[in-house]
């Protein structure tokens, strides 16, 4: 399955990015065949997690590359689509641009989830994995638990990446614990390894 599925390639990535350190700011990935997900992406950009928005903008931009029907998000205070930001834009271009629009912002999941709702719940299908990739720290603001719940309920699987590691869920303005209820799957995803992990067995579920 490995050998026939695309998914992100650990080694070459890092060989990329030997300038940068070996942090893996441009990835690449193993092409073997296109497989056909449809996966709809959900990327916080606030300014609580600024020091790896950059790294979850460019797995999205990836994703874009390699995946066929893929809808991509960013939101801080609301949620704007990024789609066509990330198809025609190089990764540099595409962040810069994202982060001038919805970047750095208050995080507020609650106003952000109502705007996915309001506008893009037609994005969602019974084949849809939805992956949000963010810390879940809504300021104490009323989080929308609510819509998550509706939102996993119309997806094949709700996948959520967390920069954070898990010993910080549920303190201070986390809602870790409480979106947890309704994800697939829950990971913290904060190096290259736990990313790769995180890609392969969400690509490996449409095989």
């Amino acid at each position: 399955k490995r050998q026939r599925r695309g998914h992100l390639d650990v080694r070459r990535t890092l060989r990329r990015n030997a300038a940068w350190g070996s942090v893996p700011f441009l990835t690449a990935w193993k092409r073997k065949h296109r497989d056909r997900p449809k996966i709809v992406a959900l990327c916080d950009v606030s300014g609580s997690v600024a020091q790896v928005s950059d790294f979850f903008l460019l797995l999205i931009h990836s994703l874009h590359e390699v995946v066929d029907d893929v809808r991509s998000f960013a939101f801080s205070s609301h949620m704007i689509e990024v789609s066509k930001i990330l198809e025609k834009n190089s990764p540099e271009e595409a962040m810069a641009e994202i982060m001038s629009k919805v970047g750095f912002g208050s995080s507020d999941y609650g106003s952000s989830l109502v705007d996915f709702e309001k506008d893009f719940m037609s994005a969602l299908t019974p084949q849809t994995t939805v992956i949000v990739l963010g810390d879940a720290r809504s300021n104490n603001l009323d989080p929308r638990a609510d819509i998550l719940r509706r939102i996993s309920e119309r997806s094949k699987r709700l996948v959520w990446l967390n920069p954070e590691g898990r010993l910080a869920w549920g303190f201070g303005d986390s809602e870790m614990p409480r979106y947890a209820t309704f994800c697939s799957v829950v990971r913290q995803c904060a190096t290259a390894q736990q990313l790769e992990r995180a890609v392969s067995d969400i690509v490996a579920t449409y095989q």
